[in-house]
């Protein structure tokens, strides 16, 4: 049994908390009700989702190892499904999310759905998805529930497409370090680059919000990305590009992010400080936040040569403590739980792949694909795939949910809403 009560305490300020318990003891009545220590939230709808995540997460704990015994597992399942639909009933009906009533559509979406969830956590409803990935599209669907999914930016039309807001997660292998930095001239991208960029020419935004690698802003000095300021341009936008860090929006991971923001000609901008990126905050979050107890540590101790000792005090930082195996190189790094995760990435190798290796109990791990997941800000009640490798690809390629949510927020004073 899950309650939550909202609060107002003041214009565009919320605050909830929920109660929880079972009739057969094995889970206490626990919880709170809103108070002067609750957190403050924009809206309703954003205060009721941060409740009932943190619920899921207690109950979680407190079951421990019942939560994957017998009948509880589908008791914790059954509680997500409703706590999913409770959130999308009170977004129904809050008046004071301020994308309330835009439509948008999402290229190159991922499995995660980063811009999807971040946008529609304001009240924006996605009308169109384009994945090509069948496994992403599949859990897409199921957390973001786009009304139509298309499979491959390289066939979709867009001259018939109208939106308020177009987003694009520009494919980021030919950009990041990880990849072969050829940019646009990657022969194995070429092709969904040339489509990507005549979607952006075809399809008629009111916003334009593309993502990719931080290094997209300056690779080749910056000439894939002064190609893409200049289509928009073209297109009738005006253009401006900021990296962000996600660390700076309430997530356990430094993960820098270009992003170039094309707001339509004649919408209310103003003419020298167009749009307003949101501003990054100091870390507040780390690795130890979003970590499960009770997963086995996968890395012997005999395995790990440590650099240094581990920080006693939380940090903002990434706290690298030393190295598996002797070797150095990505996914064989082991950093203290303590601090802020290095980015996560969509592939790669290592005794710890995707998300690198954290110090536990003496031991190493690398993260489970809940726990990547909440690093990118997914919602606790939200879907992850049942196929490790197919979940961690799909965090590792995602936006950062709460970064997508503020760079929304922003949008809103630009279309017109609510800000």
């Amino acid at each position: 049994k899950i309650a939550v009560r909202a609060h107002s305490i003041g214009p565009g300020q919320w605050i909830a908390e929920a109660t929880w318990g079972s009739d057969s003891g094995h889970l206490p009545f626990d919880g709170r009700y809103p108070s002067r220590w609750s957190k403050v939230f924009h809206t309703r709808s954003e205060a009721v989702e941060d409740a009932l995540n943190r619920t899921l997460r207690r109950v979680k704990a407190q079951l421990g190892k019942l939560k994957t015994a017998g009948s509880w597992t589908h008791h914790i399942e059954a509680a997500a499904a409703w706590i999913a639909v409770a959130v999308d009933q009170v977004r129904q009906h809050d008046e004071s999310l301020p994308l309330r009533g835009c439509s948008v559509i999402d290229v190159c979406a991922g499995g995660l759905g980063g811009f999807g969830m971040g946008l529609a956590s304001l009240g924006a409803e996605v009308l169109l998805a384009c994945e090509i990935d069948p496994e992403a599209r599949s859990v897409y669907m199921k957390n973001v529930k786009p009304r139509r999914m298309h499979d491959d930016v390289c066939t979709l039309d867009g001259k018939t497409l109208t939106c308020d807001i177009l987003t694009l997660g520009l494919l980021c292998q030919a950009f990041s370090m990880a990849g072969k930095r050829l940019g646009f001239k990657d022969p194995n991208l070429a092709k969904a680059y040339e489509h990507t960029k005549r979607l952006l020419r075809e399809i008629k935004a009111k916003v334009v919000t593309i993502e990719c690698a931080r290094q997209f802003l300056t690779q080749d000095g910056g000439a894939d990305a002064e190609e893409v300021r200049d289509l928009l341009k073209r297109a009738g936008y005006r253009v401006q590009h900021r990296t962000l860090n996600a660390a700076g929006f309430g997530v356990a991971q430094s993960r820098e992010r270009s992003f170039i923001v094309g707001t339509r000609l004649g919408l209310d901008v103003d003419d020298i400080l167009g749009y307003a990126f949101p501003d990054e905050q100091a870390p507040t979050a780390a690795v130890e936040d979003i970590l499960d107890a009770g997963i086995p540590t996968t890395i012997d101790a005999s395995r790990i040569t440590l650099d240094r000792s581990e920080p006693s005090t939380r940090s903002t930082e990434r706290e690298r403590l030393g190295h598996i195996d002797g070797k150095t190189h990505q996914g064989n790094r082991v950093y203290s739980p303590k601090g802020l995760g290095p980015t996560l990435t969509a592939s790669g190798g290592g005794a710890a792949r995707f998300s690198e290796a954290f110090l536990v109990g003496g031991h190493a791990r690398g993260l489970t694909p809940r726990e990547a997941s909440r690093m990118q800000g997914l919602p606790e009640w939200a879907e992850v795939h049942p196929v490790m490798t197919h979940a961690m690809k799909h965090a590792g390629n995602a936006v950062a949910v709460p970064v997508a949510r503020e760079l929304g927020r922003q949008l809103a004073a630009v279309l017109g809403r609510r800000s």
